[in-house]
C-alpha cells in the first residue's frame, strides 16, 4: 500500500479516536449530573442508575474500539499496516475502507470466527 493511501487510513483512524474520546468525555460529565437535580423518588432513582449502567456500557464498547483504534495506529507507525496477522498477506484495501482496524484478510477472519473465543 502506498504512502498516501496509509495517510488517508491514518487521518480517519485519528479522527474516529478523536470522537470516541469526544463521546466518552460527554458521556461521563452525563452519566455525572444524573440524580443530582434534587430530591428523587424510587422511580426517579432506579430510572438513573439504569441510565448510568447503560453509559458505562457504551462506554465499554468505545474501550475495545480504542484498542483496535490504537492497534492500528501503531502497525501504521511499525510500517505493517494492511498486513493480515494470520497469513501476512495484503489486506485488501476494500475491507480496510469497510474496517480500518481489520487484522485479518477475509479468509483468515472466516477461520477465526469458525474457531470462536
Amino acid at each position: 500500500m502506498d504512502k498516501e493511501k496509509i495517510a488517508i487510513f491514518k487521518k480517519r483512524l485519528l479522527k474516529m479516536r478523536e470522537e470516541i474520546v469526544s463521546k466518552s468525555k460527554r458521556l461521563k460529565d452525563e452519566s455525572l449530573s444524573i440524580g443530582v437535580d434534587g430530591i428523587q423518588d424510587m422511580a426517579d432513582a432506579a430510572s438513573n442508575t439504569y441510565n448510568v449502567d447503560i453509559l458505562m456500557s457504551l462506554s465499554d464498547n468505545d474501550i475495545n474500539m480504542l484498542k483496535d483504534i490504537d492497534a492500528a495506529l501503531d502497525k501504521i507507525e511499525k510500517g505493517q499496516y494492511g498486513i493480515c496477522e494470520g497469513c501476512d498477506e495484503p489486506i485488501n484495501e476494500k475491507r480496510l475502507e469497510v474496517n480500518p482496524t481489520a487484522r485479518y484478510c477475509i479468509e483468515c477472519q472466516r477461520m477465526v470466527e469458525k474457531k470462536g473465543p
